[in-house]
């Protein structure tokens, strides 16, 4: 079983992926993927809106009834079909921000996070910097 599936670039093939996920399909406005996922049970739902800036370079948007999340400048994403969910990624040589978006509907943005990090030692974090390492970890697995 396969825990995660990086891509690097925002295709359209790549991003089809994210709808098998989600068990959705993306409608498409020339470089802009749109779609809506969440949860009948708790009702509630999302938008999703993944803007292709350059192949390297995207911008993600979700929109809930009283939020709205961005994470520019995404390099790539990583699907993981054992959590359901999958994360945007932005990485820079010291940081890396994460935006992560459940088959349910569910999503957190980890934004700034050293990368150190993510390769200290767990049990020696703060419950706040414990958190965000573990829900990031698959970065750098």
């Amino acid at each position: 079983m396969r825990l995660r599936n990086i891509k690097r670039f925002y295709t359209s093939s790549s991003i089809k992926e994210i709808g098998k996920l989600f068990r959705k399909k993306f409608s498409v406005s020339k470089n802009t993927y749109s779609l809506v996922i969440g949860s009948q049970r708790d009702m509630t739902k999302i938008s999703i809106d993944i803007f292709v800036e350059a192949k390297d370079n995207s911008l993600i948007s979700v929109y809930t009834t009283n939020t709205h999340l961005q994470l520019q400048k995404s390099n790539y994403f990583i699907l993981s079909s054992v959590l359901d969910e999958v994360i945007f990624v932005s990485e820079n040589n010291k940081t890396v921000s994460g935006l992560i978006i459940s088959q349910q509907g569910d999503c957190a943005l980890y934004s700034n996070i050293d990368k150190k990090l993510l390769r200290s030692d767990f049990r020696k974090l703060s419950s706040e910097k414990l958190i965000s390492a573990v829900a990031l970890s698959l970065i750098e697995s």
